[in-house]
């Protein structure tokens, strides 16, 4: 098997199409199918991890197969990507599902063209990331799959082992029918898998022949993806951009207005803080108001900060000025100091009326956006590559959002304030929002004992509820720990 010299041009593709890529277009079809009838239907659940899985592993088979050389990193990436796929196991939330199945999908295609050559998590990440999803899939779309999947027909030798395969297998359906039925017979638990297992094989219907058609183009895209990776990836210069066009005293000049404001209002909250500590300041109202504001205004920071870092002129060895790497630190920290004041409020907020879904995700963002501010304050002190940091920062970060089952926390921790006194009453409607995770510890505060009749009747129509909505779900598709754990809780209380 031929190695890819990344040292030399792109390679012309052969002409004659060889039988591992005639396989590997008709496994493309079938995880185009399994995306559209079953991931799409049942979106957020365990069939989006299945498919990104079942990609990854096709991957990792297609660079074994060609010879492709990779290094140490590109194991741990592809090792995170199937990580996370693993997120619908352990989270009953689709919001947190999808992200996973999202973030997997993104790493498998920057992955494609680092192993061709980019430098994983270099200096033109953002580029290479855009080539790898937009570009390098769709150069020969309509052409390498198709191509390659009818290429078992058009040879003899081929078309005659197709042929012997198929005949094989109808010859084996009367006699495999049989001895199915047979062992359903024998066993109990296999006649019940079994039954599970064709209660989900794709019945005819205008929706199955609907996603056969769109499995097509998704079959053309994961196929066009994977071969992507036998093509070198793109040479970046390393002069100075065109695009730096924006005179620094401008950019300075630009900033410096914001600055001022931002100095005077981080005096104002300290001021605040101290008054709401002390009691002499309206708490709630302090704690409430310019959350999602002080959010808007750590966004628009980062974004001031990209534009003047991208678009602000630099000499001809393209080195940030030192007021550049100044101004950027200063609007870097004011931000930390927004953010911890944000983070303040939240958490006086919670301690006041408790954990909603929407409060702590806020706040994970917050963090989230809080280590990028300080990975940023650290290149203007010394150069390193900052997508890699950025990129370990956020991967830590998702997994706890993923695999924390923080839907589950919020309710524990609610519950667990208003038994101590807290919180001053439990909102058991803000658990119809966090949905199965929050049975468990539903139930076990109805366990207890220790509620009003009015609270165990709140309790007990939102875990008939729960127990509803999970009967109406299909059981493979959406299965997860959280989810059994509330099942078995529902059982135990006979609801």
């Amino acid at each position: 098997m031929e190695e890819l010299n990344y040292t030399q041009k792109p390679f012309a593709e052969q002409p004659k199409i060889s039988v591992s890529d005639a396989v590997f277009a008709w496994i493309s079809l079938a995880l185009g199918f399994i995306f559209t009838h079953f991931a799409v239907r049942f979106c957020g659940g365990i069939w989006g991890g299945i498919i990104w899985a079942l990609f990854g592993i096709m991957g990792a088979v297609f660079v074994k197969v060609k010879a492709v050389k990779i290094k140490p990193a590109h194991a741990v990436i592809f090792g995170i990507a199937e990580l996370f796929c693993l997120a619908p196991l352990f989270s009953a939330s689709e919001f947190t599902n999808i992200l996973a199945a999202w973030f997997s999908f993104l790493l498998y295609l920057y992955l494609t063209i680092a192993i061709s050559g980019a430098e994983l998590f270099g200096r033109h990440f953002v580029s290479d990331l855009l080539q790898s999803v937009f570009v390098r899939p769709f150069e020969k779309f309509f052409v390498r799959q198709p191509k390659s999947a009818f290429s078992v027909f058009r040879e003899r030798s081929r078309s005659k082992t197709v042929m012997y395969a198929l005949l094989g297998l109808i010859i084996a359906m009367p006699l495999t029918i049989v001895v199915v039925l047979l062992l359903m017979s024998s066993d109990e638990l296999f006649s019940d898998t079994m039954h599970s297992f064709t209660e989900h094989l794709p019945s005819l219907s205008p929706s199955l022949f609907r996603d056969m058609l769109f499995a097509v183009p998704v079959a053309m895209f994961l196929f066009d993806v994977i071969f992507s990776i036998r093509k070198a990836a793109p040479e970046h210069s390393e002069a100075a951009p065109k695009y730096r066009v924006f005179p620094s005293v401008a950019a300075y000049f630009t900033v410096t207005p914001i600055c001022v404001f931002y100095l005077i209002y981080i005096i104002t909250q300290f001021v605040n803080i101290a008054n709401a500590i002390e009691k002499t300041l309206d708490y709630s109202a302090f704690a409430r108001r310019g959350f999602f504001e002080l959010c808007a205004i750590a966004v628009i920071n980062l974004a001031v900060i990209t534009l003047i870092q991208a678009f602000t002129k630099r000499n001809d060895l393209d080195i940030k000025p030192i007021a550049l790497r100044v101004y950027t630190i200063m609007i870097s920290l004011f931000t930390l100091l927004i953010i911890a004041t944000a983070i303040t409020k939240m958490l006086m907020y919670i301690g006041e009326y408790g954990m909603t879904l929407l409060r702590v995700y806020t706040s994970w963002f917050m963090i989230l956006l809080a280590l990028i501010f300080v990975l940023i304050i650290a290149l203007q002190i010394r150069d390193y590559r900052i997508w890699r940091a950025i990129f370990a920062a956020f991967a830590a970060m998702l997994t706890i959002l993923c695999f924390g089952n923080f839907d589950g926390a919020i309710a524990r921790y609610n519950i667990s304030a208003y038994q101590s006194g807290k919180l001053s009453e439990l909102d058991i409607s803000e658990f119809y929002e966090l949905g199965i995770p929050a049975v468990k510890p539903a139930a076990e505060l109805l366990e207890s004992g220790k509620l009003s009749s009015y609270e165990k009747k709140r309790l007990q129509d939102f875990l008939r509820n729960e127990k509803y909505n999970d009967e109406t779900r299909d059981g493979f598709a959406y299965f997860s720990i959280p989810r059994a754990a509330a099942r078995s809780a529902i059982e135990r209380l006979n609801i």
